[in-house]
């Protein structure tokens, strides 16, 4: 019986060595766009984020105590969905290549996608 493959990293290649450059971090609609920089080089990729509600207390500077929660949207990734190669320096890696992230990345991708969401709350406020 053929079964679908539900395991992406059973058929994709992973890059632990490679860290993210967070200068390179964007988004656009659903889209998470980020670089891998070695030396000169990069590799630019995409990977679909999910919206997740979120929440954070809001203080005001004179007056603490009556602070409330409110709630916001962040993107955040996983290790389970695929990124998209869409430009690279490297022969190894052509446009157009699926990996998937290492935790590690994932954690970095998530914290910097929380903090320009809660940067972009603060900016509307």
């Amino acid at each position: 019986m053929n079964m679908p493959f539900s395991k992406p990293e059973l058929f994709a290649p992973c890059f632990p060595m490679l860290s993210i450059d967070t200068d390179t971090i964007a988004t656009d609609s659903n889209n998470v766009q980020f670089a891998f920089a070695i030396g000169n080089y990069s590799i630019d990729c995409e990977i679909k984020g999910v919206e997740v509600i979120d929440s954070i207390d809001v203080e005001s500077q004179f007056d603490p105590e009556n602070g409330c929660e409110v709630n916001y949207t962040k993107l955040e990734v996983d290790n389970k969905t695929l990124v998209l190669v869409t430009h690279s320096d490297f022969e190894e890696t052509p446009p157009g290549l699926h990996f998937i992230l290492t935790d590690s990345q994932v954690t970095e991708l998530n914290q910097w996608l929380q903090a320009d969401a809660i940067e972009q709350l603060e900016c509307a406020a």
